[in-house]
């Protein structure tokens, strides 16, 4: 999985002329402009942005080209651009959208697409060499990594998530709330997404060892990462803390030496039945539980299985009440009604 990810983002920025992604590190809001023609719109707060784990503060409507974003003042605001450039990138890849909603969370899956070509377009690959040089990926090495580029905290754990061995994640989280403010997990490579794992917007578990981190002080040991559902699973964990934000390195196994015995319980995976789908002009494999009712799976598109659908294309008579093809009815009555 983790590997056909990493693919994928490639062929997308590969979509980029070689002299266009070089231009675009230096000057992101005036390449997307001059060389891509998008039009932008700084605005002071967003009623709309992505949802589904993406850590930009923007949203696009690709067909007339126009991005929004909000201009934080700082270097995230070049990470949001980045992050929309991937959407207009993952746009031009023929049959890339089918191969994602194939995937066990499509809409997770697309955003962490887009983090990682944000993430490769805007911070060196030797920059990161030489961050990870001599040991594991550790908490420290993000904020040095930060220190030393112009890419911001999110680029940055994205791409030493990237060197995380196995199943991981790097999170950054609001030391004063425990909430998680960004999080780059890096899928099993044959085993794909589990079921527990650090997400944007959850918060750090009761109970959590990262709860009293203080500020300069480090953290190496085994411990846990727990849903807002209450599904929980053990993590080896490294972090490291400063005044405002917890850095940390999570991973499903050892890195770090932290314990010298390893009983580990089997980790959970995505194991939804994968289905096919025909709706909405097209036919899909998708990954879920189908309807109690009608046995067929939802659209990932609509969200409806076939007798949700077959009831929006009805309606009822307003005279009989009894239900007809939409078309049948004229002014709200049937053909019986009407004579």
């Amino acid at each position: 999985m983790g590997t056909r990810l990493d693919d994928l983002v490639i062929r997308c920025i590969a979509k980029l002329d070689p002299g266009v992604a070089k231009r675009f590190a230096g000057a992101p809001a005036e390449t997307l402009r001059e060389e891509l023609g998008l039009v932008l719109h700084p605005v002071a707060q967003l009623d709309e942005r992505r949802n589904d784990g993406g850590v930009c503060d923007g949203v696009s409507y690709l067909r007339d080209g126009v991005v929004l974003y909000r201009e934080t003042g700082n270097r995230r605001v070049n990470f949001t651009l980045a992050h929309e450039l991937g959407h207009y990138l993952v746009d031009q890849a023929p049959g890339l959208y089918d191969w994602l909603w194939e995937q066990s969370d499509s809409p997770k899956m697309l955003e962490t697409m887009c983090d990682r070509i944000a993430q490769r377009l805007l911070l060196p690959e030797g920059a990161v060499a030489e961050a990870v040089a001599g040991g594991p990926i550790r908490a420290r090495q993000v904020m040095s990594l930060v220190a030393a580029t112009n890419a911001s905290r999110p680029a940055c754990a994205i791409a030493l998530a990237e060197r995380i061995p196995r199943l991981g994640a790097i999170a950054i989280i609001e030391r004063d709330t425990g909430r998680v403010e960004y999080a780059s997990v890096r899928p099993d490579p044959d085993e794909g997404w589990p079921t527990v794992f650090p997400w944007p917007d959850q918060t750090v578990p009761p109970g959590h060892p990262l709860r009293q981190l203080q500020p300069g002080i480090g953290l190496t040991r085994k411990t846990f990462w727990q849903t807002p559902w209450g599904a929980r699973q053990d993590y080896y964990i490294d972090a490291v803390a400063d005044q405002r934000r917890i850095i940390a390195v999570l991973c499903d196994i050892d890195l770090w030496g932290a314990e010298r015995l390893h009983i580990d319980a089997p980790r959970e995976y995505d194991r939804r039945p994968q289905m096919e789908v025909r709706c909405c002009g097209q036919t899909r494999q998708v990954r879920g539980y189908p309807c109690g009712e009608c046995g067929e799976p939802f659209c990932p598109q609509c969200q409806r299985c076939r007798c949700e659908r077959r009831a929006a294309s009805e309606g009822t008579c307003r005279r009989c009440f009894l239900r007809f093809q939409s078309h049948l009815l004229v002014d709200g009555l049937c053909e019986e009604c009407r004579g």
